[in-house]
């Protein structure tokens, strides 16, 4: 009966540690799982921030190259401008200005600049005035040219010889200033004429003083930013 007995324990121990070890083995099995798995995690998490960061980088780079562009674009222009106010600087100011807008640099010159009231034939200071810009753009070839020709809205005197309105006074003005900027020199492909007549007012007062700002001829001068804007990732605006 002792003898029994004493089987029957160490039955029970014996039971008892293997199920231990059973319960042991699994809960191990558990952790190492969950160990790999969390590992997995951490690598996938590893490689996702270098993507991100590479992307980061890469991002960086071309903000950088952007940067540089847009200041390469500006220098141009600026360089642009001071040379055509250097070039302009004898001439009375109130009847010019060189300024930049929409990546271009504008020469606007006032018709009491270049011609007599209702002529459309330049003046002996206005062919001064044209044959310095002239000697600007001969010096950068790659510069495109736009000659417009504005005017106020009063009608043309009727009987006006070869003119019969604000369309063909300023497209004649046009045509002449690009005429004596190709006799001197620059490319006929690089200079475009253009008559606004009175639709493109810098002014839309009534006054004299208002009128006579509309009366003006634009000289727009398009540097060649092809480059710039492959680096910008833009089409070519010229």
């Amino acid at each position: 009966m002792k003898f029994n007995f004493t089987k029957a324990s160490m039955s029970v121990l014996l039971c008892a540690a293997m199920l231990s070890s059973c319960v042991s083995s699994k809960k191990y099995d558990e952790l190492k799982a969950s160990k790999d798995a969390l590992e997995r995690e951490q690598a996938a998490s590893r490689d996702k921030v270098n993507e991100l960061s590479n992307t980061l980088k890469q991002r960086e780079q071309k903000l950088a190259e952007m940067e540089r562009a847009m200041n390469e674009q500006q220098k141009i222009l600026d360089d642009l401008r001071t040379e055509v106010n250097n070039a302009l600087a004898g001439f009375n100011q109130g009847d010019l200005s060189v300024n930049i807008k929409d990546g271009k640099v504008y020469v606007s010159m006032s018709d009491k600049l270049l011609f007599a009231t209702g002529s459309t034939k330049v003046n002996a200071k206005g062919k001064e005035a044209l044959d310095q810009l002239v000697d600007v753009l001969k010096k950068n070839q790659s510069v495109g040219v736009m000659v417009e020709g504005h005017t106020d809205d009063v009608e043309v005197l009727a009987g006006t010889k070869n003119i019969a309105d604000n369309w063909d006074l300023s497209v004649l003005r046009a045509t002449e200033i690009t005429r004596l900027m190709t006799q001197r020199g620059l490319s006929p492909d690089r200079v475009t004429p253009a008559g606004r007549a009175f639709f493109q007012p810098v002014d839309t007062g009534r006054t004299p003083a208002a009128k006579a700002k509309n009366r003006r001829t634009e000289i727009i001068l398009t540097p060649d930013f092809t480059e710039i804007y492959k680096i910008l990732g833009i089409q070519s605006q010229k």
